[in-house]
């Protein structure tokens, strides 16, 4: 080793670049020279601290790298917290609150967001990738806001160099004071560190408490906040749930024992009806599994969307969980994985990048809700973590469980190739009937004159369960309070100026909006062509929550959509409010999936055919999955009902949906899929061509197409534009290959493509390896 260094596998080391120092890590043990050195510099010096990875996660990453096309550093990224890294970071950090009216153009809610959740200080990009930023405005105008808070003094850059993160892990606690405080959040926050004793921050956090309102309480003098080293993991489970299973649940429980005793790879498809228990199966699974002394994961879509199913596992297994959530903060994201790597967790619960959590024994992976879209990342490395779930069990000799009521066709497929073991739930857990499903024709409606967007049959029962005093869940997916505006005099629709897309019109806040870029704009009532009358057309949130109340005035109404949780925490306040003190929910996909309240009876799809007919083929089978999931959130304790409303009665999702039947939508959707060789009966890539000008993206898209026609084995469609060719002010062009053993492919896109496009200047290539 240069310089007489000593390194090992994952040790992170300085390396010189230029004139400069980069850190890079260490992948190889050191090898006897085969060639001389000459021309090469030595490492200049070994980061103190544990490797980074081992020979397991290395692996790993060398798999993400070669399926989706990326370098291996940033399939590492992936696998890596940024804590174990030393970095120079650049910081804006408050200073003291301006004065009202100071900044007039600045706007009152980003003034809110930094000096209340991030009056620690901020990295300038993660201010402009925050939910609650881009609700003040697009990236063009938070930039220019911040360059003025910063000019005028209220905002201070700082540049300091963070080293690999050594000492002592320490965690944020709340204690309870004597003093009284006045404001519902504050008294709820207090109360409920009172219950606890003492209250991690970041647990306040995850319960849907802001950090503006901890601020509040600590500087009130209600709340007193300290740091204290994490407590020791118990080497014992908590409090498993002492529940008689089902037979069904048994037999799946002793399947999976089986092989989980024989330390085999083995992928079971767990396909259990709404409320069936699968959340008891993977207790009992992980059971055994700690048992005899190995590890688990638990993936879940979004932890901050199913603080109900983290809370279950912590119940089950007490302090030797990790919970990975969005709440917590890069320290403690990293004191999380460090206290995983050290061995002191055994069950590691969180979302996508959970997968890579640096367990060193484990032969369980659970993939809750398998089906969903979520545990595909849409940034480099763009990895599908039921993928990389399947590949890190068979490295470790381990079984992958997927669970869902509604099983993807690929997964489903691998039961069917012997690939996997189907095991079925078939019946909820309670004994209580699935809910009827009532399909209702609204085109039939309009023919009768009901111009409104309820139907007469969900009036009916809306007014009828609100009598019985039972809970409602309304189901529109797409936020807002209408899809677009228009002149009706001259039919001019008010578009997004950077984007290839209509502005969403949101009436509560007066403003139109890209739901691309969030570019916004004032709502005007009066055509700025010919100042004729704009009408809104389409559904939304917002619309169908005031509906219900102008219908119901006594009802309480709680919005929960991309725009009423732009915050950590958000979901569980919102979920929190429906089951204390609420009567209906409405809310976009987000309300589908992971809720268990036992008091819902009413569950209405307001629009069945958003997403329906999109130019997507997985469009019948997601409609498919979101009917028959926000069905299943009705009648868990008692009888029942959903109602369906929609302009396709009789489309096979819809059809076989309101029949709880997914076995029917299975034997509509297979021979479909065959028929046009689309997944799982062939691997589906698709190549993007993106850059600022229209004719260099379409030139650059049509080489790349000429260059892979000559690959064997490959169908070729396009290049053609993207469903919506332009966004943030970039064109887009598509390819889409389609072959049934990728690998060959694959080469030639990392060996030929790649390079080809490190060439181009004005374009970008973007490989998406199973969309």
């Amino acid at each position: 080793m240069p310089n007489g260094l000593q390194v090992e596998l994952g040790a992170v080391v300085r390396v010189p670049l230029g004139s400069r120092d980069v850190y890079g890590f260490v992948v190889s043990s050191p090898q006897p020279a085969s060639q001389s050195l000459d021309g090469l510099r030595a490492v200049n010096g070994v980061v103190e601290g544990p490797p980074a990875f081992d020979a397991g996660m290395l692996a790993l990453a060398q798999f993400v790298a070669q399926r989706y096309c990326c370098s291996l550093g940033e399939a590492l990224s992936a696998a890596i917290v940024a804590g174990a890294l030393p970095r120079t970071v650049e910081r804006l950090v408050p200073q003291a609150q301006p004065e009202a009216g100071r900044f007039a153009s600045v706007p009152e809610r980003l003034v809110r967001l930094i000096w209340g959740d991030l009056r620690d200080g901020f990295v300038l990009e993660h201010l402009l990738r925050h939910a609650e930023a881009r609700r003040a405005g697009d990236r063009r105008s938070l930039l220019r806001w911040i360059g003025a808070l910063v000019r005028g003094g209220v905002l201070q850059r700082t540049r300091t160099f963070e080293g690999a993160r050594l000492q002592e892990s320490r965690e944020r606690v709340l204690e309870a004071t004597k003093t009284t405080v006045r404001g519902p959040r504050v008294e709820a926050l207090v109360a409920l560190v009172r219950e606890a004793g003492a209250l991690r921050r970041a647990d306040a956090l995850l319960a849907g408490f802001s950090a503006a309102t901890i601020a509040r309480a600590v500087r009130l003098g209600a709340l007193h906040e300290t740091e204290r080293r994490p407590q020791p993991a118990r080497r014992t489970a908590g409090n498993p749930p002492d529940l008689t299973p089902t037979s069904a649940q048994s037999a799946a429980i002793e399947a999976l024992g089986a092989v989980l005793a024989q330390r085999r790879f083995a992928e079971f498809v767990l396909e259990g009806v709404t409320g069936s228990g699968k959340t008891f199966v993977y207790i009992a699974a992980i059971e055994r599994v700690l048992a005899s002394g190995g590890q688990a994961i638990v993936l879940v879509p979004e932890i901050s969307l199913t603080p109900q199913t983290a809370r279950r596992f912590e119940a089950a297994f007490g302090n030797r969980v990790a919970v990975l959530h969005s709440a917590l903060s890069e320290r403690e994201r990293f004191e999380g994985w460090r206290a995983v790597a050290r061995g002191e967790k055994d069950v590691v619960v969180g979302a996508r990048s959970a997968v890579f959590a640096p367990l060193r024994d484990v032969r369980l992976i659970v993939v809750d809700e398998a089906h969903e879209r979520t545990y595909k990342q849409d940034s480099t490395p763009r990895y599908h973590a039921v993928d990389v779930a399947r590949e890190r069990m068979r490295l470790a000799q381990g079984v992958l469980v997927l669970g869902s009521a509604t099983p993807s066709l690929e997964a489903f497929a691998t039961t069917l190739r012997g690939d996997a073991t189907l095991l079925r739930l078939p019946v909820r857990a309670t004994a209580v009937a699935l809910p009827n499903v009532k399909v209702v024709d609204m085109a039939a409606e309009f023919a009768r004159g009901n111009r409104r967007i309820f139907s007469s049959a969900l009036v009916e029962a809306l007014e009828r369960r609100l009598q019985l005093r039972e809970k409602v869940v309304l189901l529109v997916n797409r936020r807002g309070s209408a899809s677009f505006a228009l002149c009706r005099a001259c039919g001019y629709v008010p578009e997004c100026e950077r984007c290839s897309l209509s502005l969403t019109v949101h009436r509560a806040e007066g403003l139109l909006r890209c739901h691309l870029c969030d570019a916004q704009r004032a709502l005007a009532q009066e055509c700025p062509r010919c100042a004729g009358p704009m009408r809104e057309f389409g559904v939304g949130t917002q619309k169908v929550a005031q509906i219900v109340e102008s219908l119901f005035p006594s009802a309480r109404v709680v919005r929960m959509d991309g725009d009423t949780t732009t915050r950590i925490g958000d979901h569980a306040r919102l979920l929190d409010e429906f089951a204390q003190r609420a009567d209906v929910l409405v809310g976009t996909q987000m309300i589908a999936k992971g809720l268990d309240f036992p008091t819902v009876t009413l569950v209405g799809v307001v629009a069945a055919d958003i997403g329906l007919h999109l130019p997507d083929f997985r469009a019948a089978e997601r409609t498919f999955d979101l009917l028959t999931q926000v069905a299943g959130r009705s009648g868990r304790a008692q009888p029942g009902e959903a109602i369906v409303q929609t302009y396709s009665p009789e489309h096979p999702a819809v059809r076989f949906a309101s029949h709880h039947d997914y076995g029917g939508f299975v034997g509509y959707e297979i021979p479909e899929r065959q028929a046009l060789r689309y997944p799982p009966f062939a691997e589906l890539i698709y190549l993007g061509v993106i850059g600022r000008r229209s004719g260099d993206v379409a030139a650059a898209a049509q080489r790349y197409a000429g260059a892979l026609r000559g690959v064997s084995g490959v169908e070729v469609l396009g290049p053609a534009p993207y469903p919506v060719p332009r966004v943030n002010g970039e064109w887009r062009y598509r390819i889409a290959l389609k072959t049934q053993d990728g690998s060959e492919v694959r080469t030639f896109i990392r060996q030929t493509l790649q390079p080809m496009a490190r060439l181009e200047r004005t374009t970008r290539l973007v490989v998406n390896v199973d969309p």
